[in-house]
């Protein structure tokens, strides 16, 4: 899930006013009780990002920090074989390891999951070239209706081996063009415009896509539990979001969805229940000092494309936000690191009334799987990584600001390390 850390500059949005074709205006209550939140991934999993990262001390940390809310990973193919006639059979050893990685945050505090899909399921038979192919609607009709009811299926079980889920992020920064996490079968990773041209799905079919997914998946696990939600694939920090949010409504307005369906659903709501975007900021002046006036802007303007489509008072989560130093130790760095944290978590808490979860990205470096040419990918990490050479397990500067802006400013981090 390789993010683009620099983006293009933000082209002026014009804000397009859409039919609200409800006329009442509902009341919603925000909660922001677990606003506190970290990605954390487990190093316990074969192929896991974080090679040597115990769930022991990745709860040990969450637990310093006094979190309330994660962001796990979870792969569908990892925890699931899927057998003739799209049985689900659960590789225990996976399931095992899932378990003690919720567990142990739990006993770290950890009150809110939200569980994100790196990789999808399969009819059985079907090859695809990686684990974010979506089998085409238009070429592979039955393929597709099967997809869908695949991932349902792995959602209500996933919901029901583990409770604590309340959760599901079914795909990730989908609005990239290459790689982004649907496409169709034949795309490769690594492989450049060029070579995937012909296996990337526009922005139109994109939306469709990723609303039938969303309402397949919300579906299955309220019937496993009433209270469970779908938070919309985090988007990007691109200029196109606007767009990209403004093109989901119109798609749910169309009357079009969900796919297989006997009537169309026009109720944001049965799609959704939690949209989300990464403000990754991308607006900076001569010096590369945040423009924060701009960016509390930007993300206010996305909101605004919301409730022009008469989804007010919907709540948004920052599945991801955080900064990487590229490997840099030097104490400039690290320290503007730290204060960009602190800035940015305030200014969403006093103008962006809307965001009911903040998910640090992340809790630690990597070092053991290079992600990114630049070390741009390895080092977002709040801790340098228990098996940095020279600093292992250090709390950079970053994990300071955050463990005062979740605590207030008298909260000793070392005392609970």
């Amino acid at each position: 899930m390789k993010k683009k850390l620099f983006s293009l500059l933000l082209v002026s949005v014009a804000m397009l006013a859409a039919c609200n074709q409800n006329n009442s205006t509902p009341t919603y209550t925000y909660d922001y009780s677990y606003f506190n939140g970290i990605c954390a991934l487990s190093g316990e999993f074969n192929n896991g990002v974080d090679y040597a990262l115990t769930n022991e001390w990745s709860k040990s940390k969450v637990q310093a920090l006094n979190a309330k809310s994660v962001r796990i990973w979870i792969a569908l193919s990892g925890l699931f074989d899927v057998e003739e006639n799209d049985e689900l059979i659960v590789n225990q050893k996976y399931y095992l390891t899932m378990k003690d990685h919720i567990d142990k945050l739990k006993e770290g505090g950890i009150e809110n999951f939200l569980m994100l899909y790196t990789s999808y399921l399969y009819p059985y038979g079907y090859i695809p070239s990686t684990g974010y192919v979506v089998p085409d609607p238009r070429e592979e009709y039955e393929q597709y209706v099967s997809f869908l009811n695949l991932q349902a299926l792995a959602s209500k079980k996933v919901k029901e081996l583990f409770p604590e889920i309340r959760n599901f992020e079914p795909g990730n920064e989908p609005d990239f063009a290459c790689p982004g996490c649907i496409h169709k079968n034949g795309f490769i990773y690594n492989g450049d415009i060029s070579v995937n041209y012909d296996y990337i799905y526009n922005d139109d079919d994109k939306t469709a896509i990723l609303l039938d997914l969303c309402w397949y998946v919300r579906r299955a696990i309220r019937e496993v539990d009433e209270n469970a939600r779908v938070v919309f694939p985090g988007l990007t920090n691109q200029a196109s979001v606007p767009d990209f949010v403004d093109l989901i409504y119109k798609k749910i307005e169309s009357k079009t969805l969900p796919v297989a369906t006997e009537k169309s659903d026009t109720n944001p709501d049965n799609y959704f229940d939690i949209l989300n975007w990464h403000p990754y900021p991308n607006k900076f002046d001569e010096d590369n000092s945040i423009k924060w006036d701009e960016w509390v802007s930007y993300n206010n303007s996305i909101y605004q494309i919301v409730k022009n489509h008469g989804d007010e008072g919907k709540e948004v989560y920052f599945s991801e936000i955080g900064w990487t130093d590229f490997g840099v130790r030097d104490e400039k760095t690290l320290n503007t690191i730290a204060e960009n944290y602190t800035t940015a978590y305030r200014l969403i808490r006093e103008n962006m009334p809307y965001v009911t979860g903040f998910f640090a990205f992340r809790l630690t470096n990597l070092v053991h799987q290079v992600l990114d040419s630049t070390g741009g990918e390895e080092n977002f990490g709040l801790f340098y990584h228990p098996d940095d050479p020279l600093t292992p397990a250090k709390p950079k500067p970053a994990a300071y600001a955050l463990a005062k802006a979740f605590n207030g400013e008298d909260y000793d981090l070392d005392a609970h390390l």
